[in-house]
């Protein structure tokens, strides 16, 4: 009897149980190391003004905050010490069935938003905060952070968490011919006001609605929809300041109809247009709106070898910069009246996998272009792709500290570079 194949096959099966069990909590628990070590400090209160020291690290979608990178895993989100490289804390949901989808990052909370899940997690220390269950989702979930608010989609809305507790703060509906909801940003506006760029009827390949976006105006106390109003494709929007986005009209075909909207209580009212041939957005913020096109001027060529820079008030021309001849600029960021952005050798399919040696960062004065400091960078290695892909953008200033890569982020250089 004892030798029977079903008793043998039953002992078996009872010895792996306690396997099992133990294998299925193990890849079912969360991942939570909390802090390792004191909180890095910052950089620095504002944008480096002349930065020279260099730190090379890998790409990814990352935010810089104080003195951490924050970066998404295929779980969940982790902090790194922008210092010294290594790993300040990591947080991972392993029981959720999609992964992380998407985050957000403020001065004091990271949001990870899975399909049905949101988790609030705190920046010093890397322990979860929150947890709120949304329902099951059958398109990517966003969430994006301003106000001190978490914003994600829901049917035929947008709904608000408070960033530090989870607190359901209010829901905003959108209109009947927005189903299906996308967030793409939260921009927060004086005197308690979110305004909101969106998507409609994201699933529209399955029910032929047309997809649009829209530009919503929300009291970010109560909820209450202020306005509304058709914007084109979040990607072509920037913000020019506090209360100015820059975008072209999306109730017309002519794409160079860019209109500056002065978005407040009342609504997002067109103020100027600006004076452009060519709509190519490489840099906003601090009162300008900064393009760049090819030497011809029409935006149609692979290489951004001029800058423009447009005042937000008035739509006007506030200065004009070309490349020295064989160079071109990648796209940059305005922060503190300064412009940061890499001046780099013309490159063609023959350099992709090539140390690049020459190209420079730059810091420009935002009103005047004049230049404020040039630090050489050291060689980078171009990535196997087309020439668009071939410039080195500025990702992100903040905090004493920028980032910059190639276009993208796909490849595996990034800098991180301070005073």
């Amino acid at each position: 009897m004892r030798d029977d194949p079903l008793y043998v096959a039953l002992g078996i099966a009872l010895l792996m149980l306690p396997v099992l069990i133990l294998l299925g909590w193990y890849q079912n628990r969360d991942v939570v190391t909390g802090a390792q070590g004191p909180f890095p400090a910052a950089f620095g209160t504002e944008a480096p003004v002349a930065p020279e020291h260099v730190m090379r690290r890998k790409t990814g979608q990352r935010v810089l905050v104080h003195g951490l990178s924050v970066e998404s895993t295929t779980d969940g989100a982790r902090a790194v010490n922008l210092r010294t490289g290594k790993e300040y804390w990591r947080y991972e949901r392993q029981n959720e069935s999609s992964g992380a989808m998407s985050f957000d990052v403020s001065e004091r909370t990271v949001v990870i938003a899975y399909r049905e899940t949101l988790v609030g997690v705190d920046l010093r220390t890397g322990k979860r905060l929150w947890h709120e269950d949304l329902g099951d989702g059958e398109t990517f979930r966003g969430v994006r952070l301003g106000a001190g608010q978490a914003l994600t989609e829901a049917p035929g809305a947008v709904r608000a968490f408070d960033e530090r507790d989870g607190r359901s703060l209010w829901t905003a509906k959108t209109p009947k011919s927005c189903p299906e909801v996308g967030v793409y940003d939260a921009y927060a506006l004086p005197d308690h006001v979110s305004a909101v760029p969106v998507l409609c009827n994201v699933a529209s390949l399955d029910t032929d609605a047309e997809q649009y976006y829209l530009l919503l105006g929300v009291d970010n106390r109560t909820g209450k929809a202020l306005w509304q109003r058709r914007i084109s494709h979040p990607w072509g929007v920037v913000r020019g300041d506090a209360h100015t986005l820059a975008a072209p009209n999306p109730d017309t075909d002519d794409s160079l109809a860019v209109q500056l909207l002065d978005m407040s209580r009342e609504g997002a009212t067109p103020r100027a247009d600006l004076d452009t041939t060519a709509w190519n957005p490489v840099g906003a913020g601090s009162g300008t709106v900064l393009l760049a096109t090819d030497a011809q001027g029409n935006g149609d060529s692979n290489h951004d070898t001029v800058l423009h820079a447009y005042d937000t008030e008035d739509g006007r021309l506030a200065w004009r910069l070309k490349a020295p001849t064989g160079q071109e600029y990648g796209s940059g960021v305005i922060a503190d009246g300064r412009v940061y952005l890499v001046r780099q050798p013309l490159l063609t399919k023959a350099d992709a996998k090539r140390r690049i040696p020459g190209a420079e960062l730059l810091v420009l004065d935002a009103d005047t272009g004049r230049a404020l400091h040039t630090l050489r960078l050291p060689a980078m290695t171009a990535p196997n792709d087309d020439v668009y892909f071939m410039k080195l953008d500025v990702h992100q200033v903040t905090d004493g500290a920028l980032s910059l890569s190639w276009r993208e982020l796909w490849t595996d250089e990034q800098l991180i570079i301070t005073d």
